[in-house]
Protein backbone atom coordinates (compact mmCIF):
# COMPACT_ATOMS: atom_id res chain seq x y z
CA UNK A 1 0.00 0.00 0.00
CA UNK A 2 2.67 2.33 0.66
CA UNK A 3 4.01 2.29 -2.92
CA UNK A 4 0.88 2.37 -4.07
CA UNK A 5 0.34 6.15 -2.20
CA UNK A 6 3.90 7.03 -3.20
CA UNK A 7 3.18 6.40 -6.62
CA UNK A 8 -0.22 8.63 -6.31
CA UNK A 9 1.86 11.35 -4.63
CA UNK A 10 4.52 11.34 -7.60
CA UNK A 11 1.58 11.54 -10.10
CA UNK A 12 0.25 14.23 -8.27
CA UNK A 13 3.79 16.48 -8.42
CA UNK A 14 4.08 15.90 -12.11
CA UNK A 15 0.45 16.87 -12.38
CA UNK A 16 1.04 20.18 -10.42
CA UNK A 17 4.18 20.76 -11.97
CA UNK A 18 2.17 20.34 -15.52
CA UNK A 19 0.05 22.77 -14.69
CA UNK A 20 2.25 25.30 -13.20
CA UNK A 21 3.96 25.11 -16.82
CA UNK A 22 0.34 25.34 -18.21
CA UNK A 23 0.30 28.61 -16.76
CA UNK A 24 3.23 30.29 -18.21
CA UNK A 25 3.15 28.53 -21.98
CA UNK A 26 0.09 27.28 -22.41
CA UNK A 27 -0.17 23.41 -23.76
CA UNK A 28 -1.32 23.58 -27.54
CA UNK A 29 -4.75 22.17 -28.12
CA UNK A 30 -7.50 21.28 -26.20
CA UNK A 31 -4.87 19.97 -23.41
CA UNK A 32 -4.25 23.23 -22.19
CA UNK A 33 -8.15 23.79 -21.39
CA UNK A 34 -8.06 20.16 -19.45
CA UNK A 35 -4.88 20.76 -17.55
CA UNK A 36 -6.15 24.65 -16.40
CA UNK A 37 -10.07 22.78 -15.67
CA UNK A 38 -8.40 19.84 -13.75
CA UNK A 39 -6.17 21.81 -12.02
CA UNK A 40 -8.46 25.00 -10.60
CA UNK A 41 -10.95 21.77 -9.89
CA UNK A 42 -8.31 19.76 -7.90
CA UNK A 43 -7.38 23.06 -5.83
CA UNK A 44 -10.73 23.84 -4.97
CA UNK A 45 -11.72 20.79 -3.93
CA UNK A 46 -8.05 20.05 -1.99
CA UNK A 47 -8.90 23.64 -0.55
CA UNK A 48 -11.82 22.45 1.08
CA UNK A 49 -10.44 19.25 1.94
CA UNK A 50 -8.13 21.38 4.08
CA UNK A 51 -11.10 23.28 5.93
CA UNK A 52 -12.78 20.53 6.72
CA UNK A 53 -10.04 18.36 7.97
CA UNK A 54 -8.32 21.31 9.83
CA UNK A 55 -9.62 20.87 13.19
CA UNK A 56 -8.65 17.37 13.04
CA UNK A 57 -5.20 17.97 11.61
CA UNK A 58 -5.21 20.55 14.89
CA UNK A 59 -6.06 18.28 17.00
CA UNK A 60 -2.77 15.76 15.59
CA UNK A 61 -0.42 18.33 15.95
CA UNK A 62 -0.54 19.30 12.19
CA UNK A 63 -1.67 22.55 11.82
CA UNK A 64 1.16 24.71 9.79
CA UNK A 65 1.64 26.45 6.63
CA UNK A 66 4.06 23.10 5.56
CA UNK A 67 0.89 20.89 6.46
CA UNK A 68 -1.12 23.54 4.49
CA UNK A 69 0.56 23.13 1.35
CA UNK A 70 1.09 19.33 1.46
CA UNK A 71 -2.61 19.00 1.67
CA UNK A 72 -3.15 21.44 -0.75
CA UNK A 73 -0.48 19.34 -3.16
CA UNK A 74 -1.31 15.48 -2.26
CA UNK A 75 -4.85 15.85 -0.56
CA UNK A 76 -6.19 12.85 1.20
CA UNK A 77 -3.01 10.58 0.36
CA UNK A 78 -1.32 13.45 2.73
CA UNK A 79 -3.57 13.73 5.86
CA UNK A 80 -5.37 10.08 6.12
CA UNK A 81 -2.10 8.54 7.27
CA UNK A 82 -1.47 11.36 9.84
CA UNK A 83 -4.98 10.91 11.29
CA UNK A 84 -4.42 7.35 11.55
CA UNK A 85 -1.11 7.68 13.91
Amino acid sequence: MNKFIALNKLVLVCFWLAFMVNIGMPFAGAADQWVMLIGLAMFIVHLIEFFVMRKRLQGSGHSGAMNFLLVMLFGILYWKPLLRD
